[in-house]
């Protein structure tokens, strides 16, 4: 099921109090979706048994409720208009990401938890200068990878807008994506996990300047249609790659500011993170250090420079 089926069949639901329709999904939980009693969009799981300690946010309410029959349910209802989109978002991604798990419940759970953060504030705006060109360099390594890593794995490598440590990770190595400017001597490090994996991984590292519209220019709109164009045969991944710009925080409706902003590609780097790499880890510093960010001088880094 794809993302406009979901939407398409709430929309065909009577949006009445206590009106329900079961997916029809090969699917190894039963799902309904529709209206609760007192007329909220509502995606339920039955059978679920007891659960505990599952939070509300301020969009969403979260049940888990005993009926006449013994058997539990665990309801999701949204209790703020304001924020369906992101609801039905959120009920397409439980369904996707548990669909295949071998525990689909606590994974359909763990899917809600992430999505914690998105829902607890309301954040519709423009994204600030600096994150358009964070998310400008991921797009550009995901765009550059997509032929030799193959469509499917690269989309499900972009692990950043789910809250991953690092913003690609495979099954053999990763890699974090940095955008600096030319004048840049340094780069920054938000975390003690950023750069820390057991397999060797890359730091690829992007140089835009903020320029004028012309030839060889590069945008964020752009290299977002550009990716969309790659995904257009494939509507299950175009889906998960529209949740995830959804998560980092873009939106269609801010592309005519987004695409205001011009940069001029000037060099892309690619430095090897092993073990002997200069970073901080948990394992580096004092247990009594449970956060810390840090710059590394590219000077330094240089000899671990692959191109």
């Amino acid at each position: 099921m794809i993302f406009n089926d979901l939407k398409e069949k709430w929309d065909n639901i009577p949006a009445v109090g206590n009106g329900f329709l079961k997916l029809g999904l090969n699917h190894p939980l039963d799902l309904q979706i529709g209206y609760s009693i007192n007329a909220y969009k509502s995606f339920v799981v039955m059978n679920t048994g007891v659960i505990k300690n599952i939070p509300s946010s301020f969009a969403v309410k979260v049940a888990n409720i005993q009926l006449k029959n013994s058997s539990w349910i665990l309801e999701f209802q949204l209790v703020h208009v304001k924020f369906e989109e992101e609801f039905l978002r959120l009920c397409w991604d439980m369904i996707e990401y548990s669909f295949a798990e071998k525990q689909p419940l606590n994974a359909l759970i763990h899917r809600y938890m992430t999505w914690q953060k998105l829902l607890q504030y309301e954040n519709k705006s423009v994204m600030s200068f600096q994150r358009q060109k964070g998310l400008l360099g991921e797009l550009l390594y995901l765009l550059e990878i997509m032929n030799s890593r193959g469509i499917e794995d690269t989309i499900d490598s972009w692990t950043g807008p789910d809250g991953g440590d690092q913003d690609f990770v495979f099954s053999i190595d990763w890699t974090e994506v940095k955008s600096i400017s030319l004048a840049s001597k340094t780069v920054h490090i938000s975390s003690l996990q950023q750069l820390k994996q057991e397999n060797d991984g890359y730091l690829v590292i992007y140089v835009l300047e903020s320029t004028t519209a012309g030839e060889n220019r590069v945008n964020l709109v752009s290299i977002v249609n550009k990716i969309r164009d790659k995904l257009l045969d494939n509507a299950r991944y175009l889906d998960r790659f529209e949740l995830k710009l959804y998560k980092y925080g873009y939106r269609k409706s801010h592309e005519k500011e987004y695409y205001n902003n011009q940069f001029r590609l000037i060099e892309e780097r690619e430095y090897l993170v092993n073990k002997s790499f200069p970073k901080l880890t948990g394992d580096d510093v004092s247990v009594e250090v449970v956060s810390c960010e840090y710059d590394l001088s590219l000077a330094a880094i240089e000899k671990y420079r692959r191109r």
